[in-house]
């Protein structure tokens, strides 16, 4: 399993609970939390047999775009 990180643009109540049925129809995604931020949202997903790509273009095709972050 793989644990990866994303912020996206998502400040409405509206928008986060379709975010949220996305985000539980993927078979793939075990477990994932959100954050609400000031300008937006930080998703953190623990996914397996997938990639961070495989899970922003799902999102992408519901209309959210988002940007994975990086741990340094």
């Amino acid at each position: 399993m793989e644990n990866f990180k994303f912020e996206a643009l998502v400040t409405e109540d509206s928008q986060l609970k379709k975010l949220e049925d996305c985000i539980k129809k993927n078979p793939n995604i075990n477990e994932w939390q959100i954050t609400k931020r000031l300008n937006g949202i930080l998703l953190c997903v623990n996914a397996a047999n997938v990639g961070a790509f495989d899970i922003v273009f799902a999102l992408q095709e519901d209309g959210f775009f988002l940007e994975r972050l990086y741990e340094e």
